[in-house]
């Protein structure tokens, strides 16, 4: 199975998707994780349009370095665009699976909302070991679709289009899987948190607001029957909004591990 492949209307949206306000507390919340110190070098693997990567450059300083990744092209462009004036910020087109650094190139790794594409996790952990120094820590942030819950009137299409959104993943309930696998790869896992969306509303400025849309298209493409529920399945979910009876949450887990030194 391929990666995801993110095109130029996809890196579009997610520039905008990584400023609401549940996306700038969960960058929070993995920066305060990550620990970042001046003089550090960091890693960001799947670094999409640079966010997290900007603000790790800004804690290392000038005397650390960031170097920066992601296997989509106008997610390569949007993240040096946005380090353009960054000297110690590096953003290239690589794959989490086989990464172009040398063993124990960095301090520190970061990877957010990176492994749920990826069918081959414990190669591509294992790669995240290699790169790491001895003692180097991994700050990794996933989401766990299983952990959804989204009002619907009609709970058992609610099940089916659920279903078949995660078939987009490699594995859509990564986020329980992590600390086993990271165990499996070499690391001490320190810790694991959850970093959890509760929304009431489905505006633009809310994460389950915009991946409504997201999801309608995706099955809306789909094979079989599912296809043809999209807009239904869409309708219900906005007349909730109207009537006050929305509600959408979904866990993604943080954690922290440690390469041993």
């Amino acid at each position: 199975m391929a990666i995801h492949q993110f095109d130029a209307s996809e890196a579009a949206r997610l520039e905008q998707h990584y400023a609401i306000p549940v996306i700038v507390e969960q960058r929070r919340r993995t920066l305060e994780a990550l620990a970042a110190r001046p003089g550090e070098r960091i890693l960001d693997v799947g670094c999409g349009p640079g966010f997290l990567t900007a603000d790790i450059a800004a804690l290392v300083g000038p005397t650390g370095r960031v170097c920066a990744f992601d296997t989509a092209d106008p997610m390569v462009e949007a993240g040096r665009r946005r380090c353009a004036a960054m000297p110690n910020v590096e953003v290239q087109k690589a794959d989490a699976r086989k990464m172009p650094y040398p063993d124990a190139s960095f301090d520190a790794v970061v990877a957010a909302q990176v492994y749920l594409f990826i069918p081959e996790l414990d190669a591509a952990l294992q790669e995240l070991r290699r790169v790491l120094v001895p003692g180097g820590r991994a700050i990794v942030l996933d989401t766990d679709w299983g952990s959804t819950v989204w009002s619907s009137r009609d709970p058992a299409r609610m099940a089916r289009v659920r279903d078949s959104w995660k078939q987009r993943y490699a594995d859509a309930h990564i986020g329980r899987a992590l600390p086993g696998a990271l165990r499996r790869a070499g690391f001490v896992v320190e810790r694991a948190e959850a970093v959890a969306i509760v929304e009431l509303t489905a505006t633009e400025q809310d994460y389950g607001g915009g991946q409504l849309k997201e999801v309608a298209k995706y099955i809306a493409a789909r094979p079989g029957e599912i296809a043809r529920e999209a807009d239904a399945w869409k309708e219900d979910v906005l007349a909730l909004t109207q009537t006050g009876d929305y509600f959408f949450s979904l866990n993604r887990y943080l954690v922290v591990a440690r390469k041993p030194g």
